[in-house]
């Protein structure tokens, strides 16, 4: 029966207009709440615009902190190290499809354990790394590869990969993981940038002079993500050869 066919008799039987109405206003009244849901869980982060400093005033609180989550004392210390780094693993947590990391140094366990959960959401992270800070003591980096991180950096002797960056959900890289997932419609992300002089390491965020800005303005986290992106592809002979044999999984 045709469509036209099938409006032309509910309208010549009252009740079955009426039962008609009634199905078509339930079926858009289920689809819209379905959306009012997928919208509530996933708000939209607040945008950001903060520098964290670390100073000799970060670890006066540490016995506070020692064998206990540091988000879950508040000891008062308004330079406290701990809370700040839990502020950019908090960031982590939130990150809905990217996270790409060009860092010299890694050895921050918070944060390894923040980029692990986010690989458990299905995030897609990749590192650019330096060639000899990857095998550095207590290094992050192998521990990435083995869960699957790609991995790249320079394959040189006389330059030094020295950023200390990361962008979370970078507006052209969750475009081309959509494009490759064949999505349509992207849940609410927040582009945010991490950067400074700060390396993931303890020394970096408990015991040097260093700072860390963390924003959501549009024009610097698509010029890192520009970067970023122009490294990774011309750091694409490395993927190989930079980890020596190390197994890597491939990534979107």
């Amino acid at each position: 029966m045709e469509l036209v066919d099938m409006f032309d008799l509910a309208s010549s039987h009252p009740i079955l207009a009426t039962v008609t109405v009634f199905a078509g206003t339930v079926l858009a009244s289920e689809l819209l709440w379905k959306a009012i849901k997928y919208v509530r869980g996933h708000k939209r982060r607040l945008r950001v615009h903060e520098v964290l400093f670390f100073n000799e005033l970060g670890e006066i609180c540490f016995e506070q902190h020692r064998g206990k989550s540091s988000t879950a004392v508040d000891c008062g210390n308004n330079h406290c190290s701990l809370r700040k780094l839990d502020k950019i693993a908090a960031l982590m947590d939130e990150a809905q499809y990217s996270i790409d990391i060009a860092i010299y140094t890694f050895t921050s366990k918070v944060l390894w354990e923040a980029l692990k959960r986010a690989l458990q959401r299905g995030v897609s992270i990749r590192v650019i790394s330096d060639r000899e800070m990857v095998y550095s003591t207590k290094s992050q980096i192998l521990n990435m590869a083995a869960f699957g991180v790609p991995v790249r950096g320079p394959f040189t002797t006389t330059l030094i990969m020295h950023h200390k960056f990361c962008v979370i959900d970078g507006k052209t890289r969750v475009q081309e993981i959509l494009q490759l997932k064949q999505r349509k419609w992207p849940r609410p992300y927040e582009s945010v940038l991490i950067s400074g002089s700060v390396n993931w390491t303890y020394n970096g965020f408990c015991g040097n002079y260093e700072n860390c800005t963390i924003s959501s303005d549009e024009v610097m986290t698509c010029q890192f993500q520009e970067e970023f992106n122009r490294m990774w592809m011309g750091f694409a002979a490395s993927a190989d050869k930079l980890l020596q044999g190390s197994v890597q999984k491939s990534s979107v």
